[in-house]
């Protein structure tokens, strides 16, 4: 599925073959609930599972891409840096180095979770930023990671917002059994599209949208029901559209 010069891949977004955008990470999630990790190193290694994955596609497909754009909360702990934050933080970011051309800029958008990330990305000399905006296809896009609005993305030549921070998933079912899928959520708002990446996380599948799970809370979009929601599946490579939320709840 690919509109917008966007495609969808396993929880991430390609944009024009060269923007590779990848959302919510939290390393340190299962540290900091649990005192110390009770599967040492296992949620990086399954981040960087589902990213090879994703980069022998692109390699396939003969795509190198220009940029990644980390769309925040790429660390979980508020207060400090944890011992596996640094670690986890800085050996995916030289998986990212490793993985793509020596020209492939990493941009990294800060997350309400990120108050303590610029120190470990000091480390590989990369700026965090509040907000990123870039032309493509002649249609202007600003990334930033969702907990707040800037001014700036809501001028009139941006005519695409890209977040992550809701964590979307949704719940199907059957008569047979049900089952919660991490989702994209694509609609328009102040005649602007806006996509909605799931938490590229391990830890978690996120917040089940059918379950009205933000009505109530002082969102800068109040209504999801007219969005689309857009599952991928890994194995045929196709990102599937099940409608719009209103018809799923």
């Amino acid at each position: 599925m690919k509109d917008n010069n966007i495609r969808f891949l396993h929880d991430c977004l390609l944009i024009d073959d060269k923007i590779l955008v990848i959302g919510d990470l939290h390393f340190g999630y299962g540290e900091q609930f649990h005192g110390k990790a009770v599967f040492p190193g296992q949620q990086l290694k399954d981040v960087i599972e589902k990213l090879s994955g994703v980069f022998d596609f692109l390699k396939k497909e003969k795509i190198k891409i220009k940029k990644i754009v980390l769309l925040g909360d790429v660390k979980h702990d508020f207060r400090k840096i944890t011992d596996i934050e640094w670690r986890e933080t800085l050996e995916f970011l030289d998986f990212l180095k490793e993985n793509t051309d020596d020209k492939c800029k990493v941009i990294v958008i800060k997350g309400n979770h990120d108050t303590k990330l610029a120190p470990i990305l000091r480390k590989r000399g990369i700026l965090l930023k509040d907000f990123y905006k870039v032309s493509v296809g002649g249609k202007k896009i600003c990334f930033f990671h969702g907990d707040k609005l800037f001014k700036q993305c809501l001028d009139s030549q941006t005519g695409i917002l890209i977040f992550g921070h809701l964590h979307p998933a949704i719940t199907l079912e059957d008569k047979y059994k049900r089952e919660k899928y991490k989702c994209f959520l694509r609609g328009k708002w102040k005649r602007k599209e806006v996509y909605i990446l799931p938490s590229f996380s391990s830890v978690s599948y996120g917040y089940d949208f059918r379950n009205n799970y933000f009505v109530g809370n002082k969102f800068f979009i109040e209504d999801f029901r007219n969005f689309d929601v857009i599952i991928y599946n890994n194995k045929e490579k196709k990102g599937y559209n099940f409608g719009k939320l209103k018809k799923l709840i």
